[in-house]
């Protein structure tokens, strides 16, 4: 027991001399919508990188489609904390830097509770002509648990000193989970749609 607590501390301290601090600021745009994230990585062994942050979700009176979609860039925050989120990610270095540029996969899980904006056209009634007339239909559906995680490649490229460019591009998976009386696609509480993210932004690295 002794050993292992020794061998426990040893390896702490050494992370802990070998890591290096990051802040992060970034663009995201998701399967849900879009949103900002930022917070702080670890990045150890200049190979390995673990951050956490807090996104806010941006809200989009203009839908980016009219093929009926119920989720997909949908998430509308009707409350303050529906705005908010969580984001974590795991980046692995897998070459070595080409002039400043360095290259990564990564794991990238983000995290919502929110609600939906849905718009519906649907028939109301005729013309003089007997041709159809539709009317347009708002709905607000949810709160829903939206879990969006992808995997996919990244690069890091050097601006000035401690301050560089990121950008990442990746697909996966998006979990909606909940439950709304409206409709009946959510009786089990569980649904999912492919997921993509596109991730621009600027991170600053801490000399420790």
């Amino acid at each position: 027991m002794k050993k292992f607590l020794i061998f426990v501390t040893v390896l702490t301290v050494s992370i802990k001399l070998s890591a290096q601090t990051v802040l992060f600021a970034t663009f995201n745009s998701t399967h849900s919508g879009r949103n900002i994230s930022g917070g702080i990585s670890k990045t150890i062994k200049d190979k390995y990188e673990f951050g956490v942050g807090v996104r806010y979700n941006i809200n989009k009176w203009a839908h980016p489609d009219d093929q009926g979609n119920l989720y997909l860039k949908r998430l509308y925050a009707t409350k303050v904390y529906h705005h908010f989120g969580i984001e974590a990610f795991f980046h692995h270095k897998i070459l070595p830097n080409w002039e400043d540029v360095s290259p990564f996969i990564f794991y990238d899980l983000q995290i919502s509770y929110s609600t939906t904006r849905n718009r519906d056209y649907l028939p109301y009634t005729y013309d003089i002509n007997g041709d159809v007339l539709y009317k347009k239909y708002i709905e607000i559906h949810g709160p829903f648990i939206w879990l969006e995680q992808c995997i996919g490649i990244g690069f890091n490229a050097k601006l000035i000193n401690n301050l560089y460019l990121t950008q990442k591009i990746g697909g996966g998976t998006s979990f909606i989970i909940g439950k709304d009386e409206m409709l009946l696609g959510t009786y089990d509480k569980f649904e999912w749609e492919f997921a993509g993210l596109i991730q621009v932004g600027l991170i600053y690295r801490i000399n420790n």
